[in-house]
């Protein structure tokens, strides 16, 4: 149905395709409470989104309004394209792929809506000035990617208040690369994990006339003084260490608040430099250092010489060696090892993120090993895999393999249904601490793909002056450090600049950041064996580590 003036829907409608697509500005279509039913979801089309067949289909027009009534079963419920000043009120959107899809629009709000059982929430991407209040977005369902409520991705200046988002299987919130977003008065409940904000210092989680915040129901705080808002503040995840600085203790208790704030929140002073211990893989053998050392000391058993992977768990303090199809499990600042467990899988190593398994994938398949109970899961998997980083999701790993970043999923028995494309072979990969990012080096070109973990595409593209081999982000996230093969320089990640470049006699092999951010260390190999010790972001040479062997690859553990 094309749609150029305004109209109120007098009975429910079945769809082969489009529900409606409105045709012109300043329309109300009034659903009447009526439903638009479509054909089913559809394929899957990340990371574009799925537009086979949409319930009310908007693009580049102003002032119109969806109301009143639901769409269920399409593609997208409503889709929204550059547009400007338009609104969706009072709509159940259920059983969509995507329930509402914002696009490269200003100014749109979404008001006393529903959002429920679809596989992607509520979905702004590129689109500013927006207001989302009163909605409820919740149990949407697992076909990773998805499972979010509410996923927010270069959307900047958004208001986000009186929201119920709930149980949703994935994100609650998901921010990615949103700035200045402003969230209050919003119930945050049964999500796993209830929120991700990638964005240091820029997205403000309270309302600062009030200073009230949010109801999170994993919030352990106390409020002792009565005055509805914990004494302590509520942790976003993510890089930037951000809060939500005044959580409600009760779920909807802006309502209920009868006295004004009394302000206990006290911005966290710097944290204390952590310790750091360098790990690296020598020779086959697994040593360790503290950056001020002359030399590294052995750190695995002496009989121990063939160790072909290492990777550092979620703790940043337990190292995993693959020896002969056994990982030991050690503690890097006590030296303690706590398990040795038989794999049968002989490939890359990497810790998953729930704390207490780790994976091994290789041409011969993937296996998965619980720590803890000594459990193996086996997956049917034959790439060629060069590096892994697992997602924040649990359910799957992203592997870079020669034909660009695979998405092992391990809830399907190890399917790989989709393949990332990069501009070439990924000579090098890196994920950022906070998880929304990959960084790839491809080979051969002076060229790093920036990956969007969420919507399983390149987003972006850095230009280097030298044919990168090593990527490692500082915990910030806006530096990248590029490894070639005879030096490493520093380039920022918002604009592109070259901050510093050093160079080597040896040739650059793998890079690691300290968690404070203060130095870079750079394993060498060829010319010189060693672990040369920079400041950060200066590359200023300041220590250098000898070694016995050509390292291969570097951790770094911090306690």
């Amino acid at each position: 149905m094309r749609v150029a003036e305004s109209f109120t829907l007098a009975n429910d409608l079945t769809c082969a395709g489009d529900g409606m697509v409105i045709v012109s500005d300043n329309v109300t279509v009034d659903l009447g409470g009526h439903t638009l039913t479509g054909p089913g979801m559809g394929p899957q089309t990340w990371p574009l989104p799925q537009l086979d067949t949409v319930g009310v289909r908007v693009g580049g027009h102003t002032g119109v309004t969806i109301r009143n009534g639901k769409t269920t079963a399409f593609s997208t419920g409503i889709y929204f394209i550059d547009m400007v000043s338009s609104s969706i009120e009072s709509v159940t959107t259920l059983r969509n792929r995507f329930g509402f899809y914002i696009h490269a629009s200003q100014k749109i709000t979404v008001k006393d809506s529903d959002v429920e059982f679809n596989i992607y929430g509520l979905h702004l991407q590129s689109s500013d000035d927006c207001v989302l209040v009163n909605n409820l977005l919740a149990r949407q369902t697992y076909n990773s990617p998805g499972g979010y409520g509410l996923y927010l991705y270069a959307s900047s200046r958004n208001r986000i208040t009186d929201n119920t988002i709930d149980s949703n299987i994935n994100w609650g919130i998901w921010f990615s690369d949103a700035k200045e977003n402003v969230i209050f008065h919003n119930n945050v409940v049964g999500n796993n994990p209830p929120v991700s904000d990638n964005t240091e210092g820029s997205n403000v989680w309270y309302d600062k006339q009030t200073k009230e915040g949010n109801w999170w129901a994993d919030y352990k705080g106390k409020d002792a003084d009565n005055d509805s808002i914990g004494d302590t503040p509520y942790p976003i995840l993510g890089p930037g260490g951000m809060v939500d600085p005044y959580p409600f203790v009760a779920k909807d208790g802006w309502k209920t608040k009868r006295r004004s704030t009394i302000d206990h929140y006290e911005p966290a002073a710097a944290r204390p430099p952590r310790g750091v211990t360098i790990v690296a893989l020598v020779g086959g053998a697994v040593q360790s250092m503290r950056p001020g050392d002359t030399r590294a000391s052995a750190m695995l058993a002496a009989d121990s010489k063939n160790v072909r992977q290492i990777a550092l768990g979620t703790d940043e303090r337990t190292v995993y060696s693959s020896v002969d199809r056994v990982v030991v499990a050690q503690d890097v600042i006590t030296g303690e090892t706590k398990t040795k467990q038989g794999v049968t899988v002989d490939g890359v190593v990497a810790a998953n993120r729930d704390g207490h398994s780790v994976m091994v994938v290789g041409k011969t398949g993937a296996e998965q090993i619980d720590l803890t109970t000594g459990q193996a899961e086996y997956f049917d998997y034959h790439g060629s895999a060069e590096s892994l980083a697992p997602s924040y999701k649990h359910n799957h790993v992203f592997v870079a393999t020669e034909n660009g970043i695979d998405l092992l999923y391990l809830n399907l028995g190890g399917r790989t249904p989709y393949t990332i494309p990069l501009d070439g072979e990924p000579a090098a990969m890196v994920m950022a601490g906070s998880g929304t990012r990959i960084y790839a080096a491809i080979a051969g070109r002076r060229l790093v793909d920036v990956v969007d973990t969420e919507q399983y595409a390149v987003v972006d593209r850095i230009a280097t002056d030298v044919f990168p081999t090593s990527l490692a982000i500082s915990p910030r996230e806006d530096t990248l450090y590029v490894g070639s093969a005879n030096g490493a320089e520093a380039v920022t990640i918002r604009d592109r600049s070259v901050v510093s470049s050093a160079a080597f006699l040896g040739s650059v092999v793998d890079l690691a950041v300290s968690p404070n951010g203060d130095q870079l260390y750079v394993a060498l190999a060829g010319l010189s064996h060693a672990i040369a010790v920079l400041d950060a972001p200066h590359l200023r040479v300041a220590h250098v580590i000898e070694l016995d062997n050509d390292p291969s690859r570097i951790l770094v553990a911090s306690y």
